[in-house]
């Protein structure tokens, strides 16, 4: 009777209704809530449309939002399906990680709406929760799979570049993981996207994708064909230029690609075992202790760079007989001072570019990007080492010298840790079981050493 009765209470959206019944039992909600899958008020009242007792049940009970129905539905799926545009932003404003539950066949709200052709609804979706463009249903569509599907191209072609346009402009963290893992994504079938679009001969749709810097064009489906080839079987030249022109080609061209068991059964270089231990060591660097060590050593290249700008000594006047040649004013100190002192100058001054550069970028390939910050201050510490320098002799020492010293001490250090961690290793240590598998250290124990486990990376 109370199951009844609540659900003509939602269908009308009679709150007061809905308020006797509790009156009468407390748990009626609760009831509902214990079965797995069951119809409850909330996916009544959303297929009805009624926002304010909707609102009012999730306000009550906010795991109805999270139920799926017999039919494996959750009530924004039927919202959305019902085309209730006010009633779905009400609930995703409640909680807008529910755009990404997933219900029958996989399909999320945001892939509903995509399927339903709800393009504003989709603009919505991306607003409240960007997450939810990565979702796939069971059979490994995306959204854009599914735009692509679509049985007009015109109407494919605009959802395409509502999302293209979307995953275009995102500025997250991890933007580029995103945008790549949906223009790559493949589905059963083993299509991507392109895929799609190159078997339905939708070039403007094609062309969208391709603005994506991750794309990969040359990705095979189950039927070990690309882009390029789909294109070639239908004879269309247009498409297949656009294709080449962002470095499609033939499958039957392609180079053997190495797989990962290939890779992972090869010898380790010299360069990736470095860089290997490179990122390790940055990587369980605590923030404070970065942060004090770019404190310690923009202090050392200031004080570096402070010192040829203002040699000890001073410098000639460069007008006199005693100052340097063609008027250039030249360290007073001599030879074997100047030599020496900025010999180890320059030293101090290169080391602490290079550990700027390791922190700032803590050993990944984004070191790329500062370089532009010090290679203009490299060039002028070069020109005055140039200008003060007393004779050629004393300057290519100063220039050459600390890069040689670098090397050297580069490759000394790298020997000599690989030296002191094979005599670590081969040192049993306390006997203790967790210590001996690496699950701790004595050292960690006392709160010495790094706590590893904090840098685990989180895999969703």
């Amino acid at each position: 009777m109370d199951q009844r009765s609540l659900e003509a209470a939602a269908k009308s959206g009679n709150i007061e209704l809905l308020y006797e019944l509790i009156h009468e039992d407390p748990y009626v909600l609760d009831k509902i809530d214990d079965v797995p899958f069951v119809n409850t008020p909330l996916h009544v009242a959303a297929v009805a449309g009624k926002t304010e007792f909707a609102m009012e049940i999730i306000n009550l009970k906010p795991s109805f939002a999270r139920k799926l129905n017999a039919d494996g539905l959750t009530p924004l799926h039927l919202a959305v399906d019902n085309g209730h545009f006010w009633l779905v932003l009400e609930i995703v404003k409640a909680d807008p990680s529910l755009v990404r539950v997933k219900g029958r066949h996989g399909m999320t709200p945001l892939l509903v709406a995509v399927n339903r052709k709800k393009i504003d609804l989709v603009s919505e979706f991306f607003l409240v929760c960007p997450e939810g463009i990565v979702d796939a249903n069971v059979n490994g569509e995306n959204a854009l799979h599914i735009a692509m599907n679509n049985y007009d191209p015109q109407e494919g072609l605009i959802f395409v570049r509502v999302i293209m346009g979307w995953i275009l402009r995102l500025c997250q963290k991890d933007a580029e993981w995103i945008e790549k893992r949906v223009i790559n994504r493949r589905d059963k079938d083993g299509n991507t996207p392109l895929h799609l679009a190159a078997y339905g001969n939708n070039l403007h749709a094609l062309e969208w994708m391709l603005l994506s810097p991750m794309v990969n064009v040359n990705i095979e489906n189950k039927n070990n064909l690309n882009v390029l080839d789909i294109a070639a079987q239908h004879n269309n030249g247009e498409m297949e230029r656009v294709i080449k022109k962002h470095g499609g080609t033939r499958s039957i061209c392609l180079v053997a690609i190495e797989t990962t068991s290939d890779l992972l059964a090869s010898q380790l270089s010299f360069a990736e075992s470095s860089r290997t231990k490179s990122i390790r060591f940055y990587s369980c660097t605590s923030e404070e202790r970065k942060n004090a060590l770019l404190v310690v050593v923009t202090l050392i290249f200031t004080a570096t760079f402070q010192t040829i700008l203002q040699p000890p000594g001073g410098l000639s006047d460069g007008g006199g007989q005693s100052g340097g040649t063609n008027g250039r004013g030249e360290v007073v100190m001599n030879d074997f001072y100047f030599i020496w002192i900025f010999l180890w100058n320059s030293v101090g001054f290169y080391f602490a570019i290079e550990m700027m550069l390791r922190l700032l970028s803590m050993g990944q390939e984004s070191i790329f990007w500062y370089y532009p910050l010090f290679i203009p201050l490299v060039f002028v510490y070069a020109v005055a080492v140039n200008v003060i320098g007393p004779n050629n002799r004393a300057r290519y020492i100063v220039l050459c010298g600390p890069v040689v010293i670098m090397l050297i001490w580069g490759f000394g250090i790298n020997v000599f840790a690989e030296w002191v961690k094979s005599k670590r290793n081969k040192v049993r240590g306390p006997n203790s079981g967790l210590i001996w598998e690496g699950f701790t250290t004595l050292n960690q124990a006392k709160g010495i050493a790094p706590n590893y486990n904090r840098h685990v990376m989180r895999v969703t």
